[in-house]
């Protein structure tokens, strides 16, 4: 018979003291303390079952039960990436009022005593087509609007955002506010965590800058020239806003949207764009910067919780994509919801 480490004995002692809720939890914690195999939680479901509510409550349990080794707290870290990746990562859909629009897995190392030592995320599938386009009732990501429920306090004056319902990225929904939330508190929150994990104000206003760049580029009025190309009336006051938060000149963008150069083996030329093509050119745009900046933001947050210490064990925890009615989602849900 294989004799029990004495870490087992608290671990009995937290599966009596269980509420019914926390249960089951409690049994996995205690034959990972017996076994001391890696193990993985797989949270699935339809829309709005409370997968991410459910991924949060193990992530918060384990993170209590267990302890940790360093000064620094590493559970609150690793708790703290929620409210980030929730602000960056989650949306107002049909229904949910915080549906995860990515798929996460995150891997919270223990060491020998079963301490929370460190963590890693993975994240993928992240629907950008959100950034410029949303269904009936259904919003953006919740940084856009904690940004513009935000803009009329000082800090954020350089961003020049006002109203969510004055671009088109944040109002084709028709639902800019949910029900008892504040988006200003929010964004208060998502501060906060930024701030635990390391990422100072100066780079936190950065972000703040390239998001708010997006919701500017949304509000480019592109107009057609003739049937074959496309032009940008001068001294459109969104990309003036756009180019002055990013750093570029306004001739390069204007210039850029509505043409696209070609390369052949022996030349490369210009070619002019039609209205269409230079609109959708422009929300392709849109959507890479996002991605950029959700995949820095990760890289960052994983930085915050990396450690040096010797991992000697692992709990999984996979929030994947919930099922829905593919009526009306974008052709990259449909694609996501096949996989």
């Amino acid at each position: 018979m294989k004799r029990l480490k004495a870490p087992l004995c608290q671990a009995e002692q937290t599966v009596l003291q269980c509420s019914t809720r926390d249960k089951s939890l409690c049994v996995f914690f205690f034959f990972f303390f017996r076994d001391e195999r890696n193990q993985s939680i797989i949270v699935s479901g339809e829309s709005g079952a409370g997968k991410t509510v459910s991924a949060k409550y193990a992530m918060r349990y384990f993170a209590t039960v267990s302890g940790t080794t360093s000064e620094a707290n590493v559970e609150q870290k690793v708790l703290a990436s929620n409210p980030i990746m929730e602000a960056i990562g989650n949306a107002k859909t049909t229904r949910n009022d915080n549906s995860s629009r990515f798929g996460k897995y995150i891997e919270i190392g223990f060491d020998t005593r079963f301490r929370i030592i460190g963590a890693n995320m993975r994240t993928y599938l992240l629907e950008k087509s959100r950034v410029v386009f949303q269904a009936d009732e259904e919003r953006n990501y919740h940084i856009f609007y904690q940004l513009c429920a935000s803009s009329h306090l000082p800090e954020y004056e350089k961003l020049k955002l006002s109203s969510a319902i004055d671009f088109l990225y944040t109002k084709q929904g028709r639902s800019p506010v949910i029900e008892g939330v504040d988006d200003t508190k929010e964004l208060c929150s998502t501060r906060n965590a930024f701030t635990l994990l390391g990422i100072n104000e100066s780079y936190q206003m950065g972000l703040f800058q390239v998001l708010a760049a997006i919701l500017h580029l949304g509000n480019v009025e592109i107009k057609d020239r003739d049937s074959d190309s496309s032009i940008i009336p001068p001294n459109n006051r969104h990309l003036s806003a756009f180019c002055e938060l990013v750093g570029v000149t306004y001739q390069d963008m204007s210039q850029w949207l509505c043409h696209r150069k070609l390369k052949t083996a022996t030349e490369t030329y210009v070619k002019t764009l039609p209205r269409l093509m230079a609109t959708n050119a422009r929300d392709a745009l849109a959507k890479h910067i996002y991605a950029k900046l959700f995949n820095w933001i990760v890289e960052h947050v994983n930085k915050a919780l990396i450690t040096n210490i010797k991992q000697h064990s692992f709990i999984g925890v996979l929030d994947i994509y919930g099922y829905v009615c593919l009526c009306g989602l974008s052709s990259q849900s449909d694609v996501t919801h096949f996989l």
